[in-house]
């Protein structure tokens, strides 16, 4: 027999704790915490499959808290659940060195599932979970069907990220997702009603979802009749409950006012008061005894030694192959070729509507569609900033590696994703092809400039510019091994040349001599479709007994890596330097320096074909040469060349 009085308890108790942990910290956001503690203790205390002895179980339910903000309910979940989260990790709540962030950051042993704050992506991130299930249990990784839950608010569904994962779930028929929407109608600005007033009900219902609409979230009858029906149902599911932010606020209840600040001592107490629990940090004893009803047998035993699933690609092989290749070939069609020859279970592709563009999809690829649940590549419209935060959920399963994949100038769209991908320590990787204005007709729309520049300033993210195939092979290589770094691999639409002269090793350190005359007088450095670029202009300048140093630096972050010898014997710190790359040239100061050359653009592209567009922007031998030269003058270096 359910006991609604003592959910009520339970939840005062949730509620206290998040106080307390804001008012001990200063800062935070009570609001919502106090809003959903009653249909959070129900979930958790009746429904949530979990085992805090063994928090990363397999079979475990996942929970996403995707508005984030609200992590100190979060925090007392995890506490009064077993999780290892002490009273006084609580009292440091959003402290440095503290496990308890003001946003949950991913940590398997406490029990969060991955990271949130930014909102709406912890929903994508469910959907990831849900689809990562599904090929898992294919692959008999998973034995159960767990559910996965999410909160969601007011906020999270405003983002329009909400909008393109849950359209992709409802499309894809996803079952066990279940999210519950706190409608409190509140954001920071105050009341909603001036900026968002759609049916959220109509809105889901479109996508393909069942919605359990008008939902006390403060009537726990309510509560636990609208699980119970959620659970019976095929597909995703939305739960709006309708909720009061800061309830048991005596003045704040229901007002923004208590969305993201510490109410203070007066009305602290008055709050503690009225909720019932005066003691900061205060919990019975009988609360831990009797929070978990129960939990199903297979979570309270050791799995079975999960199998890990390994890569049994021959790079080796597939590089000494490549060797033979000598036509010129565009590396998008590279990186298809390579993808064919790689031999590892759970490499679950995507493109965001541009599979024949980006060459993403090959001889292996099952489409994921409703009938399809083990399919291993994922059609997921244009959508790229809910595939990359999707591919996070996936990449947390751990099994999984997802690739995805756009347009490099689309990147932009999903670059919060690409963020979290880098903070969480995920191994995504990203396929970012027609990388410069080099795909020409398409125009400055679609001719990335300072998007490189952009992810090579994430932190813990490799990113790969390969300049033929057997770079390609190598980026690929290294991204398969990154195992705490997601990589981009940044890949043109237009042909370059094979060149053979190179090492596998070489190429896996990130940089490398490509010609390593005795004692050059200067280095030319550059990526991709500019590296044939600079050897044409090297050997021009070497046959007039100019001797050049040619690097290619597919992968700035791993050759920064590298021995401070290694450096020095690539780019000698005496000789002057000139960067070569079809992109902004911020990045590139790093190795040429104040006072190198960098060969790069400052402004925008245009329409026209791309051989002559590169021409025009001075990505041509001539006109690259006489920046060379000019610049060697201004050097006062002996000149030889006529």
């Amino acid at each position: 027999m359910l006991n609604f009085e003592e959910d009520k308890k339970y939840a005062n108790i949730v509620r206290s704790l998040s106080l307390d942990m804001v008012e001990e910290c200063g800062s935070g956001h009570p609001g919502a915490p106090l809003g959903m503690a009653d249909f959070a203790t129900v979930l958790w205390r009746h429904f949530l499959k979990y085992n805090p002895k063994l928090p990363s179980h397999p079979d475990r339910d996942r929970f996403v808290l995707s508005n984030g903000h609200a992590s100190a309910l979060l925090y007392a979940l995890l506490h009064l659940s077993g999780f290892p989260i002490s009273i006084e990790d609580m009292k440091q709540f959003r402290q440095i060195g503290s496990h308890l962030a003001g946003h949950p950051e991913k940590n398997a042993a406490l029990g969060i599932e991955t990271t949130t704050g930014p909102l709406g992506q912890g929903l994508a991130n469910a959907v990831g979970m849900a689809m990562s299930r599904d090929y898992l249990r294919s692959e008999k990784l998973a034995s159960h069907q767990y559910t996965v839950w999410a909160f969601v608010g007011d906020g999270c569904l405003m983002e329009g990220i909400s909008h393109e994962s849950a359209s992709l779930a409802g499309t894809l028929g996803l079952d066990n997702l279940i999210v519950f929407y706190d409608a409190n109608q509140i954001t920071i600005d105050g009341h909603i009603d001036g900026w968002f007033q759609e049916d959220v009900k109509k809105r889901f219902e479109a996508y393909g979802w069942s919605v359990i609409d008008n939902v006390d979230g403060h009537d726990f009858k309510e509560i636990h009749e609208s699980i119970h029906h959620a659970l019976s149902l095929k597909g995703p599911v939305l739960i709006k409950c309708h909720t009061s932010i800061g309830k048991g606020i005596p003045d704040w209840e229901g007002k923004h006012q208590c969305h993201g600040q510490a109410l203070g001592e007066d009305r602290y107490q008055k709050t503690k008061k009225a909720i019932g629990v005066i003691k900061p940090f205060m919990v019975p004893e009988d609360i831990y005894d009797h929070w978990q009803t129960s939990q199903p047998t297979y979570l309270m035993e050791e799995p079975v030694t999960p199998i890990t699933l390994k890569d049994h690609t021959n790079f080796e092989q597939i590089f000494i192959e490549a060797k033979k290749m000598t036509q010129a070939i565009a590396t998008r069609k590279s990186s298809q070729w390579v993808l064919e020859r790689i031999n590892r279970k759970g490499l679950v592709g995507g493109s965001a509507d541009l599979t024949a563009s980006n060459l993403t999809k090959v001889s292996t690829s099952i489409p994921r569609v409703p009938e399809k649940i083990d399919g291993n590549y994922i059609n997921y419209g244009v959508r790229e900033f809910a595939m990359s935060a999707i591919a996070n959920g996936m990449a947390l399963e751990g099994n999984i590696i997802p690739y995805v994949a756009t347009f490099l100038v689309f990147s932009d769209y999903a670059k919060n994703a690409i963020r979290m991908s880098a903070l969480m320590k995920l191994q995504v990787i990203y396929i970012f092809t027609h990388d410069s204005i080099g795909l020409g007709e398409d125009g400055p729309t679609h001719q990335p400039v300072e998007q490189l520049t952009m992810l090579r300033a994430t932190p813990n993210l490799n990113v790969w510019r390969p300049a033929n195939t057997l770079e390609t092979i190598c980026a690929w290589e290294s991204a398969l091994k990154e195992a705490d770094t997601p990589s981009c691999l940044v890949l043109s639409r237009q042909s370059v040349p094979a060149f053979t002269n190179i090492t596998r090793e070489n190429v896996l350190r990130g940089g490398y001599c490509l010609l390593q005359p005795n004692a050059p007088v200067m280095v030319i450095v550059a990526t991709g479709s500019e590296v044939s670029l600079a050897l044409s202009v090297a050997e021009s300048l070497n046959s007039k007994g100019v001797l050049i140093q040619v690097v290619s630096m597919p992968c700035m972050e791993v050759f920064r890596e590298q021995s401070s010898e290694y450096k020095a014997n690539v780019i000698p710190q005496d000789v002057p330097v000139v960067a070569i790359e079809a992109g902004a040239k911020a990045t590139w100061y790093e190795w040429a320096g104040r006072d190198g050359l960098v060969i790069g653009l400052d402004d925008f592209g245009m329409s026209g074909p791309g051989k002559e567009v590169m021409e025009i922007m001075n990505f041509s031998k001539e006109k690259v040469l006489e920046q060379v030269l000019s610049f060697m003058q201004s050097k006062k270096m002996r000149m030889e060349y006529q």
